[in-house]
């Protein structure tokens, strides 16, 4: 175990001294490598309804990985920060990344998407988009 200690010890020292050795943090503030950023969130109809919600994420999920323009996803629940600039009364949402406007533009014709909003439609009763692109 010493002899291990002492390797990592000196390997962390040697990439100090060659000033290759990179923070946790710095690689934590990279800016995301998508282009353009599709976030959606839902009100459902019936938000207590816990089998009907976890329905629908599970299906958003599956429709947004039938999209390959879609280069990553979440798809979450409200965090309940208490803040009074956060609103929290959406019930799920989905954060979609795209290379570019093309890709974006391409999802919203594709056949998985337009399926999953017929399908999709009568379990909510808002949806509201907000879409990002870096200048």
């Amino acid at each position: 175990m010493p002899n291990r200690r002492s390797f990592f010890r000196k390997s962390i020292f040697a990439s100090l001294e060659l000033g290759t050795f990179v923070p946790a943090v710095a690689l934590s503030q990279r800016p995301i490598p998508s282009k353009f950023v599709h976030m959606v969130f839902f009100w459902m109809k019936d938000p207590k309804d816990e089998k009907s919600v976890q329905n629908f994420i599970e299906g958003t999920r599956a429709f947004v990985r039938q999209i390959k323009e879609v280069k990553a996803y979440h798809v979450g629940r409200p965090a309940m920060t208490d803040r009074p600039v956060v609103d929290n009364s959406y019930t799920v949402c989905l954060v979609a990344h795209f290379e570019n406007k093309n890709g974006h533009d391409i999802y919203q014709d594709h056949p998985a998407h337009l399926q999953y909003i017929e399908k999709s439609k009568d379990l909510w009763e808002k949806v509201q988009v907000f879409d990002s692109m870096m200048p």
